[in-house]
C-alpha cells in the first residue's frame, strides 16, 4: 500500500468550510469489492423482507413503487475483513491520522442506498451535536456516482460550530440557503464532513441506486468526555481500532501513537460479535421538529406527481 496525505490547505479547508472531498481516493479494487458486497448485500436484504425474515443491519422501505432497500448497517459484523481493508487503506488512514487525530477509533460503517425518487429525501440536518472539543467526522465513500442536480449532498460552509433553528430555515430558504453548495461526487471519491455541519440532499432523479459507505471516526477521549456512551463500548471501538493498525502499513500511523491502542485486541471475528452484542445507540442527528413543506422543498415541484 502506498502512503496518502492530506495536505495543510486541505485540512484548512474543513476546519473552516466543515468538509472536504478526495478525488478518486479509494484504490480500484477495492471499489469493485465494495460495489459487489453492496449489491450482494441488497439483494440478501431484499431476498429476506420477502421472506418475512429480515436481514441484520438492513432497512428495507415501502416506497409508492414498492420495497426498497434504504440502508444496511453493521458492516463491519457482516464482512470484517472487507471492513479493516477499507479502513486500512492509505485515503482513510490518512482521515483518521490528520483530521481525526490521536486516538481515532471508528464508530460505524453502514452504507447508505438512495433510490430514485419518490424515497425517502434527506431534509437538513446536523449530525450528533457534541462538545467540539474533539473531532467528529462523518465520511462517505462512494460507489457510483452521485452528479451534480441529482440529488447529491448539499452543505451550508461554516455552519458547524453551533446548533441553528433547521425548521426557520427550510421554512424560508428550502434548499436555497443563503451560501449553499451542491457537492457532486465520483466513484471513488471519499467526501470528509463535520458531523454538525447543516446538510441534506435532494431527491435522486435518475433511475438506479447509488451506494454510500458511512464511517464515522472519533477519538477514544471525544467518546469518554461526551458521556453518552460506556466507556466498554468505547474500549470495543478501541480494539478495532487496533485490528485496522494490524491490516495497514506502518507508514500510515506515527508510531508513538501505537501505544494509545491494545497490542492484542483478540480476533477479528470475535469483537465482531462483541460489538454487536453490546450494542448502545449513536448520539441522534437534529431535525426539525416540525414537517415543513413549502413549493419546493423537500421535494422540488416539477417531481411532485411522480
Amino acid at each position: 500500500m502506498s502512503h496518502y496525505t492530506i495536505d495543510k490547505q486541505q485540512q484548512q479547508q474543513f476546519l473552516t468550510n466543515g468538509y472536504i472531498r478526495l478525488d478518486n481516493a479509494l484504490p480500484a479494487k477495492l471499489l469493485n469489492r465494495w460495489q459487489q458486497l453492496a449489491q450482494q448485500l441488497e439483494s440478501e436484504a431484499m431476498n429476506a423482507h420477502h421472506q418475512g425474515q429480515p436481514l441484520h443491519g438492513a432497512c428495507v422501505v415501502e416506497d409508492p413503487v414498492g420495497p426498497r432497500v434504504m440502508r444496511v448497517d453493521d458492516i463491519f459484523a457482516i464482512d470484517p475483513d472487507a471492513a479493516l481493508d477499507l479502513l486500512a487503506c492509505p485515503a482513510m488512514m490518512a482521515v483518521a491520522r490528520e483530521l481525526c487525530g490521536r486516538g481515532a477509533v471508528p464508530l460505524q460503517l453502514d452504507i447508505l442506498y438512495k433510490q430514485q425518487h419518490p424515497h425517502p429525501v434527506i431534509k437538513w440536518h446536523q449530525g450528533a451535536p457534541h462538545s467540539r472539543k474533539y473531532p467528529y467526522l462523518n465520511i462517505g465513500i462512494y460507489l457510483d456516482d452521485a452528479p451534480e442536480g441529482d440529488g447529491c449532498l448539499r452543505y451550508v460552509p461554516g455552519t458547524q460550530h453551533e446548533l441553528l433553528d433547521i425548521e426557520d430555515i427550510s421554512r424560508q430558504h428550502g434548499w436555497e440557503v443563503p451560501g449553499v453548495v451542491e457537492l457532486p461526487a465520483k466513484a471513488g471519491d471519499i467526501l470528509i464532513q463535520d458531523m454538525m455541519i447543516l446538510h441534506g440532499s435532494q431527491p435522486k432523479r435518475s433511475p438506479g441506486v447509488r451506494r454510500t459507505i458511512y464511517v464515522e471516526y472519533r477519538p477514544f477521549d471525544g467518546i469518554i468526555e461526551s458521556g453518552i456512551q460506556s466507556e466498554a463500548w468505547a474500549e470495543l471501538r478501541r480494539r478495532w481500532m487496533a485490528q485496522v493498525l494490524q491490516r495497514a502499513t506502518s507508514e500510515n500511523w506515527p508510531q508513538e501513537w501505537h501505544t494509545d491502542y491494545p497490542a492484542k485486541p483478540g480476533s477479528l471475528e470475535a469483537l465482531a460479535g462483541e460489538m454487536i452484542a453490546n450494542r448502545e445507540p449513536p448520539i441522534p442527528a437534529v431535525w426539525g421538529n416540525l414537517p415543513i413543506e413549502t413549493q419546493d422543498y423537500p421535494v422540488p415541484e416539477d417531481m411532485k406527481n411522480w
